[in-house]
């Protein structure tokens, strides 16, 4: 075992000892999404005790099936997600920095011939460089993309949250040109519903070939990590104050701030 190994082994360790009594940040998380907790110690534990040297550049590296790792956080955990939500966290962890999710161009030339499509290779970060104030108000349900985390933390977090082996295409953020017409338009009309803007956004993001329900997702995202502060504001129909549309008072809209 080299110096290099046995120094992030140490990290590893630390991380555990951190998870097994959280403080700061790590206890706001614990208090509000313990199932996040519980995937990030069962990442550090088998990153521990089965990561392996040598096929990722510099690092150490866990490959594993989605599959591998939802029956690894065991099964209370199971019992209350699905494979797809613990995917969604994994997201979250990424963005936080707690976890990397590596690329192609991560590992060893070796490991890229031998390597399987259905596994995710995950490197470990220091918990104490982590950042969890970046996923304030998110759980297993916010559906994160590529663009909306590009467009918020910038494109090398984004690399690190949803790369894979099987990455290939350039990915980009949203047009930021487009985003400051979609705002405009939208202070323009005064309130709009949440349905109705989010085909607004896609009439100003051509990128991106996707249906509403993808925008939508995106809008929220937008949302809760901060882009429209002080611009935008989603809420209520009742709240809005807003007038004119045919809808229901708990409908969700999108208004001036």
């Amino acid at each position: 075992m080299d110096d290099k190994q046995t120094s992030e082994l140490t990290m590893i360790q630390n991380n555990l000892n951190l998870l097994k009594q959280p403080t700061g940040q790590l206890k706001t998380v614990y208090n509000h999404n313990s199932a996040l907790i519980r995937l990030l110690k069962t990442i550090n534990t088998l990153m521990f005790h089965q990561g392996q040297a040598g096929i990722a550049k510099g690092h150490m590296a866990l490959p594993l099936s989605a599959l591998g790792l939802y029956r690894a956080c065991g099964k209370r955990f199971i019992q209350s997600h699905s494979i797809d939500s613990t995917k969604q966290l994994i997201n979250l962890l990424c963005v936080a920095g707690a976890i990397k999710v590596l690329s192609w161009k991560d590992l060893t030339r070796a490991e890229t011939k031998q390597a399987k499509y259905k596994h995710t290779y995950y490197q470990c970060l220091d918990l104490r460089e982590a950042d969890f104030s970046r996923i304030k108000g998110m759980d297993c349900n916010t559906a994160l993309s590529y663009a909306t985390v590009a467009t918020c933390y910038g494109k090398e977090l984004a690399d690190n949250s949803f790369s894979s082996i099987k990455t290939k295409a350039t990915r980009k953020s949203f047009d930021v040109w487009g985003l400051e017409m979609f705002i405009a338009k939208v202070k323009e009309q005064g309130v709009m519903t949440y349905k109705d803007a989010a085909n607004l956004l896609k009439e100003y993001q051509h990128e991106f070939k996707y249906g509403t329900k993808w925008f939508k997702d995106s809008l929220k995202a937008l949302f809760i990590m901060g882009y429209f502060d002080d611009r935008l504001e989603l809420t209520t129909y009742a709240k809005s104050g807003g007038k004119g549309l045919s809808v229901t008072a708990s409908t969700k809209v999108i208004t001036a701030a």
